[in-house]
């Protein structure tokens, strides 16, 4: 589960400048498969005493992000996470943190849906200043499996941005395609209510199938110039305590 504080919803807790990039980053992300790569949650949530363990570098113009995000189940299909997040350079982007839960119960599903919410908060820091509570949002989140290789997820919530004092709604809609138990590919769209949507693409390789995965990702936003980023992964799964 990545938690985005970048606002919208918390990832990149780049809230300045030209990020609209991270406007996919729909609070915290999610578990497994359709948490990394992808920006579009599944419906999903590890089980007691299960977590795992995230780290990701995403490349924009003159900039790069660190993030590091451990994720636990509190109860079966409760889990919460922690992301932090270095960005460079310090000095022009603010440093950000950010907690998050997911909900996603076994029994929260209709017909061949299965449906899960999540929320949670985000905190920046500039050069020189203390930290400040900057994001709070919440998303529905639904799973499809059209076959054995298919996938689609979609995302819709509110956030609020505590800086500029107002509410968004983001979206996000994803389609993943796992051919075997060592690829899996994707392709999504999000956004905000009141931007220009983002496109991203990406890859997953298992190095050890449902434990051990690396992912590249690309993206860019509509009608925004230098606004493409790519970034790569290393996402370990199944760790239990």
């Amino acid at each position: 589960m990545q938690i985005r504080p970048c606002y919208p919803v918390m990832g990149h807790v780049i809230s300045r400048m030209r990020w609209a990039v991270c406007v996919a980053a729909l609070l915290p992300v999610a578990a497994v498969h359709a948490g990394r790569p992808m920006n579009t949650d599944d419906a999903s949530a590890n089980k007691q005493a299960v977590c795992h363990v995230e780290a990701w570098m995403d490349k924009y113009a003159g900039a790069t992000s660190t993030h590091l995000a451990p994720t636990c189940g509190v109860v079966d299909d409760l889990e919460v996470a922690a992301e932090f997040v270095s960005n460079r350079p310090s000095s022009e982007i603010p440093q950000g943190r950010a907690l998050g839960f997911k909900w996603a119960p076994e029994w929260a599903n209709w017909q061949e849906w299965r449906f899960g919410i999540k929320g949670g908060m985000g905190w920046e820091k500039a050069s020189g200043d203390d930290w400040r509570h900057v994001s709070e949002a919440y998303s529905l989140l639904a799973t499809r499996q059209l076959n054995d290789e298919w996938t689609v997820h979609i995302n819709v919530g509110r956030g609020h941005d505590k800086l500029k004092k107002h509410h968004d709604t983001p979206y996000g809609v994803a389609l993943a395609w796992a051919p075997d138990d060592h690829w899996m590919v994707f392709g999504e769209i999000t956004g905000l209510n009141h931007t220009s949507a983002s496109q991203f693409a990406g890859m997953r390789y298992w190095i050890l199938p449902e434990t051990l995965g690396l992912d590249l990702t690309a993206g860019r936003t509509n009608a925004t110039p230098q606004s493409k980023t790519w970034g790569i992964g290393l996402g370990w799964y199944g760790l239990r305590f």
